[in-house]
């Protein structure tokens, strides 16, 4: 075992971080004086990711919409699909996935004595497009039974981050 953690800095994808630092209009990154270097290869990783989703231009810098996608305090791909959803009409059914992927690691119980029952329920809400739309599924019938909980459970749904979901409501003014 170390004697010391590992700085968080050193162990998290740095995009995000890069993004508001970049907002801030620190553009050297790999001459900034952070308390604790992150390895010069995770950066430019992140770099590289950050132009990828057209956050950076040409030069390095921030776009208009990574300045927009600076704004929200999540993963750079998280905060562009939400922008993205603006466009494409589809606001509220990104922000229920964004939610949910940010709500949890898994949606769906699955005790080992029940893995059977617990797999056939959750074939029901599987989507041929993907995974997130497999969580809206989840999300939409849970909705239409009115966040019930007996629901959860009968479906074999996690309930210890469904307040969390229901909370984030249909406020995305600040998409827009």
């Amino acid at each position: 075992m170390l004697p010391t953690s590992i700085p968080n800095i050193q162990r998290q994808n740095l995009a995000h971080t890069i993004l508001i630092l970049k907002a801030m209009g620190i553009n050297d990154l790999l001459n900034f004086d952070f308390m604790d270097p992150p390895p010069q290869q995770t950066m430019i990783t992140a770099l590289e990711n950050l132009y990828a989703l057209s956050a950076l231009d040409d030069e390095g810098l921030l776009t208009r919409l990574g300045r927009k996608m600076s704004d929200f305090l999540m993963d750079p791909e998280l905060s562009k699909m939400l922008i993205a959803s603006v466009d494409l009409g589809c606001s509220e059914e990104v922000l229920t996935i964004v939610a949910m992927i940010s709500g949890a690691t898994n949606v769906f119980y699955r005790p080992k004595d029940k893995q059977a029952q617990a797999d056939a329920k959750k074939a029901k809400f599987q989507q041929p497009e993907g995974d997130h739309l497999t969580l809206l599924a989840v999300y939409e019938g849970w909705k239409n039974s009115k966040f019930s909980n007996p629901w959860c459970h009968k479906n074999w749904i996690m309930d210890q981050y469904k307040h969390d979901i229901v909370s984030c409501g249909t406020n995305y003014d600040r998409v827009r």
